[in-house]
């Protein structure tokens, strides 16, 4: 059995996110948010789980059109197909690790980063490409 560890120091980041494994399996970001930023736009994924462990502050989101709160030590997953939204953090600084399985997803998030620093937003097909689907 092989073991990878990935030391926070040399992650690359990818806007407001640190791409902490990239793995065929799994990919893993952590995330800093300070209260007051926008939730992200309701959408699922076909091909893969969306989760989120949250690390410090208490977090709220979007999942099946009603929100939920998750405090520090709590574990959120949106199956495939489950419509959900990026968090928002609640009164104060929140920190918290997003896992996709399977991995891939750091192409999506390195493609994303590349358009908005040219000023340009995603398209449907873009994000379809990606296993992003809005609703």
């Amino acid at each position: 059995m092989t073991v990878l560890i990935q030391e926070a120091t040399n992650a690359e980041q990818l806007g407001r996110a640190a791409l902490l494994i990239a793995l065929d399996d799994l990919t893993m970001f952590e995330y800093s948010l300070e209260p007051g930023t926008e939730p992200g736009d309701p959408h699922y994924h076909a091909q893969h789980v969306d989760s989120f462990y949250v690390l410090e502050g208490e977090l709220e989101f979007q999942i099946d059109e009603r929100a939920v709160r998750a405090s520090a030590g709590s574990l959120l997953v949106a199956p495939r197909g489950t419509v959900h939204a990026f968090p928002i953090a609640i009164g104060s600084p929140a920190r918290f690790l997003n896992l996709h399985a399977p991995g891939g997803f750091e192409s999506y998030m390195r493609e994303l980063t590349a358009m908005r620093s040219r000023g340009e937003q995603p398209d449907a097909d873009f994000l379809r490409s990606h296993d992003i689907f809005d609703v």
